[in-house]
């Protein structure tokens, strides 16, 4: 199996996972719609209006005599450059920005219009905000096999000459062919960005609150969208009571039936639908209905009597268009963003608060075991792309808000209205400098950034594999340091500090891969075509849900797993995308979001790998890649969630410390000197193995003998 490491390592790097996620977040030709480009056209200041065209961001000025309005879209990463004190410019080296205490960064420019009562003017097209520091190594760094080479394009990890080129290069630039990067160069320094725990967006924790007296059970989930999160917390009271907390809405408490007739469901049927679990928790929900049915607090039986409830609780005198779109803000944008935030959706976060109220019923009534905070499938890496996107988010929402502001001052003092004569480069870029500089980052987080560790090259590779977490150090929390079996392929067991920082700062495994996102739609409408509608009733069959989003349902969940895996292992759905199928609750859940950490394994067919000796040949010779084996469903990525349905092997079989029979018995072996005779044959439930045995004179023998496989067909997925 040597050949499939040294295939891995041929084509990614120790510290491939920043590089991708930075190269994600970034601009680039082949990447026009990046992340830094949606934050730019989701931008809206000056209003608070849905508006949804593709013109790009908007800022509206409060001016009295036009309706001016600027777009802004388009945002491009020149190459990294030095600005000399004469003002020319060249491009720049980490070698030389390190030497010269500078900052590796490129130039952003982004198109501006600007409509005057609705008439557009000139479009200034690349308009230089700022500028943004470039990870070496990274797509837009002139260390790229795309840059170096002057014109041409390298291929490194196909071609041994481009290899051996790109090291000379590297070389020539004063640079380190084995420095893998995946680092920043500011003021000199080389700047680290540590790789941060969160929890999973958009999932259903149970758990119980033990805060009072008599336990409660509370359901939570962090709804996220575009970077916004909004906290729900569904609580069971000690009276059976039902109450919804939308934290961002106030303290208020909603009973989960009123809130559910709020939002479209007025028939004491459908709710009871929505919510039904077992035959136990039939009384509570029913009693839940009585009680906002008749109990003089609420007496609410319709939608328009809800609605009047909440706008009486969250918006109590004020004028009735403000009560009103107090309370459409509160469906739409406060609760549950990530299901949809238009009027149409609110059916459908009827539906997802029924699925929640249940899961509170169950662990109640059933006496079921709260969710696991530390495993993994509840955890999302956020890795240097990530980290950026929110310190971008914040930097161009400073930046538009300075625009206005200026692009105000001069139109009250009559002045010409021009994009370049407003705008402050240093508002974009000092931001996103300080926090890269001293390690604070947006959100009050502190350590983010840290000095790269230059102690030794492992030293140096450790720290930007560093996992750390955000809880305190100086509580216990004896829970998250432990190691937990879902870290397992993961993170690595053993490379962890001592002192308080123990069990909190981990380090990723070396064979593991973290998802990058891949567009829902692309699999919403290959789920359509495996057969998933949209229902009236929620109930029948086994409900779809994409990132935590109810997206429909299908008759047969267990025919759509196999579907969709075997469309996943012929390459027609991304490697990336995970699913599980929870049976007991009938819920399929396919993850596309980033962050998951991802370990492969080899899949088994009826008891036998897909793996055969071919392609272990083919490997060594450099037909195949790594990536050829993911293609052709032999090597599979599997995220902590999916692994809860697997059977998985640990090892294929257990290797004795010596042969066990013939004539070089009892000689010793060792892993490295095994070759896997059988391996991929049918049928076969004993391995067959040839071991390299060195004997005293210094000769080598080859030992045969056969181990039992640690596999059956029984235990296999299809």
């Amino acid at each position: 199996m040597q050949e499939i490491i040294e295939s891995f390592f041929r084509e990614r790097s120790l510290v491939n996972h920043q590089l991708a996620s930075y190269n994600d977040c970034i601009p680039s030709t082949d990447n026009q719609l990046s992340r830094m480009e949606r934050i730019i056209r989701n931008i809206r200041v000056g209003t608070d209006e849905e508006i949804i065209d593709d013109l790009g961001g908007y800022i509206k000025l409060d001016v009295a005599d036009q309706d001016i309005v600027i777009r802004m879209k388009n945002i491009t990463l020149g190459a990294p450059n030095i600005r000399e004190a004469n003002g020319s410019y060249h491009n720049a080296s980490p070698m030389e920005c390190r030497l010269r205490k500078l900052t590796y960064q490129s130039p952003v420019t982004i198109d501006f219009t600007i409509y005057r009562n609705g008439v557009a003017s000139f479009p200034e097209e690349g308009v230089q905000v700022g500028a943004i520091p470039i990870m070496v190594r990274s797509r837009r760094c002139h260390l790229h096999p795309s840059h170096i080479a002057d014109g041409r394009s390298l291929e490194p990890t196909k071609s041994p000459e481009d290899a051996a080129l790109l090291a000379d290069l590297l070389r020539d630039k004063g640079e380190d062919p084995l420095d893998p990067g995946g680092y920043f160069i500011i003021n000199g320094t080389e700047r680290v960005l540590i790789s941060m725990e969160d929890l999973a967006p958009n999932r259903v924790t149970v758990e119980i609150n033990k805060r009072t007296a008599k336990r409660t059970e509370v359901a939570k989930i962090f709804s996220q969208k575009n970077g916004m999160r909004k906290p729900l917390t569904v609580e069971k009271r000690r009276d059976g009571m039902l109450m919804v907390k939308v934290s961002t809405a106030g303290t208020t408490p909603i009973p989960v039936v009123l809130l559910m007739r709020a939002l479209g469901i007025e028939n004491d049927q459908e709710v009871f639908t929505a919510i039904s679990g077992p035959q136990e928790t039939f009384k509570f929900i029913v009693a839940n209905i009585n009680e906002v049915n008749d109990n003089e607090e609420f007496e609410v039986k319709s939608e328009p009597e809800a609605y009047e409830w909440l706008q009486k609780k969250f918006a109590a005198g004020q004028q009735k268009e403000y009560r009103e779109a107090r309370v459409n803000q509160l469906l739409d944008r406060e609760l549950l963003p990530h299901l949809g935030d238009q009027p149409e959706d609110r059916k459908k976060k009827a539906i997802f608060l029924g699925r929640i109220v249940r899961q509170v019923l169950e662990m109640a009534l059933n006496d079921k075991e709260p969710n696991d905070k530390d495993h993994y499938a509840n955890k999302r890496v956020r890795l240097a792309g990530d980290l950026i996107e929110d310190l971008f988010r914040v930097s161009s929402g400073q930046l538009a808000r300075d625009l206005k502001y200026q692009l105000e001052r001069h139109h009250n003092r009559k002045r010409e209205l021009k994009i370049t004569s407003c705008l402050r480069p240093d508002v974009l870029s000092s931001k996103i400098l300080h926090a890269l500089a001293t390690g604070n980052w947006v959100g009050g987080r502190s350590g983010v950034s840290q000095l790269l560790d230059r102690t030794t090259y492992l030293a140096s590779l450790s720290h930007m594999r560093r996992v750390t977490s955000p809880l305190v150090r100086s509580q216990p929390h004896f829970e998250a340091r432990d190691l937990h079996p879902t870290q397992w392929g993961r993170l690595c067991p053993n490379e962890t500090p001592e002192g308080q920082n123990c069990g909190l700062v981990k380090n990723a495994a070396q064979m593991v891969d973290i998802s990058e996102e891949v567009d829902p739609q692309e699999i919403r409408e290959r789920l359509d075509e495996l057969d998933v509608y949209q229902p009236k009733d929620w109930t029948d069959g086994d409900r779809i849900h994409v990132n935590g989003d109810i997206y429909g349902m299908h008759k047969n969940g267990k025919n759509l797993l196999s579907q969709f895996k075997n469309s996943r292992r012929r390459g027609t759905i991304p490697s990336e995308v995970s699913i599980r199928h929870d049976t007991e609750n009938r819920d399929i859940f396919i993850n596309t979001d980033k962050g998951r950490i991802l370990r492969p394994l080899l899949i088994l067919y009826d008891g036998t790998p897909r793996l055969e000796n071919s392609h272990l040949n083919d490997l060594a010779a450099g037909n195949i890649t790594f990536r050829d084996l993911v293609i052709d469903g032999i090597v599979e990525w599997v995220d902590a969630e999916e692994e809860e349905d697997l059977y998985i092997a640990p090892r294929p079989f257990v290797l004795p410390e010596t042969v066990p029979e013939g004539p070089l018995a009892g000689r010793p072996v060792t892993h490295e000197n095994i070759r896997w005779v059988n391996l991929g044959e049918p049928g076969v439930e004993s391995a067959s193995l040839e071991a390299e045995v060195r004997m005293p004179n210094g000769s080598v023998e080859i030992a045969k003998f056969d181990v039992p496989l640690l596999y059956s067909s029984e235990h296999t997925h299809v």
